[in-house]
């Protein structure tokens, strides 16, 4: 068994680690964006095996880092590795091969992991130098100063003409126009757009004139989930965590980022209307004329709530 543990540089612009286990059969490298849900780790000859799980929006998957236990810096690393802790990693999707005979410190549920190359904390990430988590919080007036001062993409556009300008975690920088186009840096991206939606800096959408609900910044399962080939939904609603879309025969498809939250299918079929309820900051749906909390926190069988069913509200937007 031969383990390497090297400290490199990377196109992330910092200091990463690198880990390679032979007799693992590797994919092409690939980026992603996780959240580290769980961390288990062993050690076996002075080696240290980080078993991690990690979730990218899309589904829950181990990954590996291999490091020496002899190695500061290396210690260094695990101790800044912590549960929720939200990270760029690049690496391989990996299978064991048929003739791997190795006894690891650990067992898998399958024979793939996500053998970690390079990780890096998503927070230090920086674009013309300034922290991206602090891009996210920019209001419109110091974002467009920033962009005018930092690029040539509003040249002959004052502020004036600019509805939203978001940054994305990817080092994107997204800019919806009054008149309905996004420029994704710099480039004319769409037409016919009503708004942007940010959940995170992972997952930004443009929600057209016609309802339809487009990604800007990642394709993968849960993205053609809700963009479900283009559809023109009957009504959305947006929250600061969540986007939701009522389908004409009575669907509603989600997209966020929830935690501890129940979920009842039946509340997700046979709806007539999704509305907001202020006083709660609930979302609900109405079945059969009756009002159900979506997320089943509150009981309204007793009494029926004032519904907010259409424009914006405090950080909710009603798209009807």
């Amino acid at each position: 068994m031969v383990i390497t543990y090297n400290k490199i540089k990377t196109t992330i612009k910092e200091d990463s680690f690198i880990s390679n286990i032979d007799s693992l059969i590797g994919t092409t490298n690939q980026e992603l964006l996780v959240t580290i849900e769980n961390i288990k780790v062993y050690e076996l000859d002075n080696t240290i095996f980080v078993l991690l799980d990690m979730s990218d929006m899309n589904d829950i998957f181990k990954g590996l880092i291999v490091g020496s236990s002899d190695d500061k810096n290396f210690e260094s690393l695990l101790n800044d590795i912590y549960n929720g802790k939200k990270c760029k990693v690049s690496g391989n999707f990996c299978t064991f091969s048929d003739d791997f005979n190795i006894n690891l410190p650990f067992k898998l549920d399958n024979n793939s992991l996500f053998c970690i190359k390079e990780i890096k904390d998503l927070n230090s990430i920086q674009l013309y130098g300034i922290d991206i988590n602090k891009l996210y919080n920019y209001d419109l007036k110091k974002a467009y100063t920033f962009v005018k001062e930092n690029t040539d993409y509003l040249i002959d556009t004052s502020l004036n003409d600019i509805k939203e300008i978001l940054f994305s975690a990817y080092k994107d920088i997204i800019i919806l126009l009054k008149n309905g186009i996004v420029l994704f840096n710099g480039e004319n991206r769409l037409n016919n757009v009503n708004m942007l939606c940010f959940i995170s800096g992972i997952s930004i959408f443009a929600i057209t004139n016609k309802k339809i609900i487009i990604p800007l910044t990642r394709k993968d399962k849960a993205i053609n989930f809700i963009n479900a080939n283009n559809y023109e939904y009957k009504k959305i609603i947006t929250t600061p965590i969540m986007i939701l879309g009522l389908t004409y025969d009575g669907y509603v498809k989600m997209f966020g980022d929830l935690v501890d939250v129940p979920i009842d299918y039946n509340k997700f079929i046979n709806v007539e209307d999704i509305c907001y309820v202020d006083e709660n900051d609930d979302i609900v749906v109405i079945k059969d004329g009756k009002v159900y909390s979506l997320f089943l926190e509150y009981d309204y069988s007793n009494s029926i709530p004032d519904l907010i069913v259409k424009n914006s509200f405090n950080d909710v937007f009603i798209i009807e």
